[in-house]
């Protein structure tokens, strides 16, 4: 619509109502003229009857006169109101197109039997007293007419020669019908046709038209010449002013002179605008040079805050230098001697005599000890390596009974020095799924130790791996009937280094970092952690394996 001019779409819209008009128009003027035609003709077929009936009364009033000699005797002449009525029609529409007759069912002379139209007006007649005529334009003769019919009323006189009894022979030597009053006398035909009254009515639609279009032409003349004068030429007006403008002319005023209301005041805001923009513009000069200074000192200062934040940045460099520094030194300093520790205990464990328990103990101690440190170190260093984005996930199949049984020779030690039961079970349908053994088996480790850890003597832990039949995935859970948790912190568990209880009921010290690991290790496989707990009733931890990460 942008890129069609006011003009068209006003000459458009105009055409539009114009062919719609002048349809409307066409159509309610040629309807008007047939109904008026109608009324003509029905009024004149109403005349031609009231005439057939005024010479068929009089025929009747006068058979005593007619029938009578001048001495007094009754001689009947054969001139009865049928005949005269037939003649006085037939005279009636000689030389022209018109036909006037009277027809009957079973009628005397065969010339009067009715056609389709006549006798479906007889069977109108006969079939409602009320109706006593009946019309349309019908077919008469292989050409449509207009078709007229007019019931005839029986009364005294007619009974004479058509009343009862049924079968009598009348003075004209014909069989009486047995006519009653009631009795229906036949009807007046009258045919009337078309051709004058329709070539009236183009005659007349065509004289109505033309004045339609004379009166819709000059109309829309002087609305598209008062239009222009007043709309157009004023917009065309603001048109070459706003051109000006665009050109740097801004010292632009037109005079609202000839124009509407509302297109005077779009010029006077038009030129309210350009003088404000002229206004505007003679001071930009001044604004755009302070401006500049301000642009000038807002560089300055971002180059501060650019060279502070290099040294910042220096700064944080060297922080995370000596930050994998560090991790370096835990790697090879300290990971080595714990682990000669761990295996010098074990021996030393393993060597004790039987007598001396509590020599045996104490090496227990310091190998339980320095495997807890070991691990702290290791959920460090992979806290470590997730911060700074080297943690590399293998993708390959692998058994999750394998798993499990690796987990289950891992904790039950664990498990059993502590006096908690570690139970395993692994469905038989559970399938190969893809992800990374290692990375897998240590979130269970760190799952099933932080179970043993928060479950009291005589508790029980169980890892039950299953298939969901309803969507498809495979679950890990890790249920223990341990302290709990309370629902708030169901969230803030997974959080580094936060730990829900650090009271006597914890069997030993840990970093806060296992369940951390377990989340970020479950995110880079594509698994999900959840967790079911409440206070005093134990805890279920379960990792969800989605469908697509399912083998085959």
């Amino acid at each position: 619509m942008q890129k069609i001019s006011l003009k068209t779409i006003y000459l458009v819209a105009l055409s539009a109502v114009f062919a719609v008009s002048f349809l409307m128009f066409v159509l309610f003027d040629l309807q008007s003229q047939q109904r008026q035609t109608e009324a003509a003709m029905l009024e004149e077929a109403r005349t031609f009857a009231r005439e057939m009936d005024a010479v068929w009364q009089f025929m009747d009033n006068s058979q005593t006169v007619i029938n009578t000699t001048s001495d007094g005797v009754y001689e009947f002449k054969g001139l009865h109101c049928s005949r005269v009525g037939k003649s006085v029609g037939a005279l009636f529409s000689k030389g022209s197109d018109y036909t006037i007759r009277y027809t009957n069912f079973n009628p005397r002379n065969s010339q009067d039997e009715p056609d389709a139209f006549e006798a479906q007006a007889l069977e109108a007649f006969n079939a409602n007293a009320a109706v006593t005529e009946y019309y349309e334009v019908a077919d008469f003769q292989g050409v449509e007419r207009f078709r007229y019919a007019q019931a005839l009323e029986v009364d005294k006189s007619c009974l004479e020669c058509h009343g009862e009894p049924a079968g009598e022979v009348d003075i004209t030597g014909k069989v009486k019908e047995g006519w009653t009053l009631d009795s229906v006398g036949g009807a007046i035909s009258i045919v009337i046709p078309l051709d004058q009254q329709q070539q009236a009515v183009r005659d007349n639609v065509v004289r109505d038209v033309v004045y339609f279009l004379f009166i819709t032409l000059l109309i829309g003349a002087v609305v598209y010449a008062v239009t222009t004068f007043f709309v157009f030429r004023p917009l065309n007006r603001m048109k070459l002013a706003f051109t000006e403008m665009g050109e740097g002319k801004l010292a632009v005023s037109l005079d609202d002179a000839h124009a509407a209301r509302e297109v005077s005041r779009l010029i006077e805001r038009f030129n309210s605008m350009a003088a404000e923009l002229h206004a505007t513009y003679d001071h930009l000069e001044d604004q755009v040079e302070s401006r500049t200074d301000e642009l000038r000192r807002a560089n300055v200062a971002l180059e501060q805050q650019r060279d502070a934040l290099e040294r910042l940045n220096e700064k944080l460099a060297e922080e995370t230098q000596f930050k994998s520094d560090l991790l370096s030194m835990v790697n090879h300093e300290l990971r080595t001697p714990l682990t000669s520790i761990i295996t010098f205990a074990q021996i030393s464990r393993e060597a004790c005599p039987p007598d001396r328990e509590s020599e045996r103990h104490s090496w227990e101690e310091i190998e339980k000890n320095s495997q807890i440190l070991l691990t702290m170190i290791n959920d460090m260093l992979d806290i470590a390596r997730s911060d700074a984005g080297s943690v590399h996930v293998a993708c390959e199949p692998m058994d999750l009974g394998d798993i499990v049984s690796s987990v289950r020779g891992t904790m039950t030690p664990l498990a059993r020095k502590y006096c908690v039961a570690f139970r395993t079970r692994v469905a038989s349908d559970v399938p190969l799924v893809n992800g990374d053994f290692e990375k897998t088996q240590r979130m269970l480790e760190n799952l099933a130790s932080n179970a043993i850890k928060f479950t009291p003597d005589g508790g029980t832990v169980e890892l039950r791996v299953d298939l969901d039949a309803g969507n498809g995935s495979v679950r890990l859970c890790m249920a223990d009937d341990g302290i709990g948790i309370a629902p708030e912190d169901h969230e803030r568990i997974f959080e580094r280094f936060f730990q829900v209880d650090s009271t006597s009921t914890r069997k030993y010290n840990g970093s806060g970092l296992g369940l951390a690991l377990v989340r970020e290790y479950a995110a880079v496989q594509g698994f999900a952690v959840s967790v079911e707990s409440a206070l005093g009733r134990g805890s279920t931890f379960t990792i969800t394996i989605p469908p697509d990460a399912i083998v085959g």
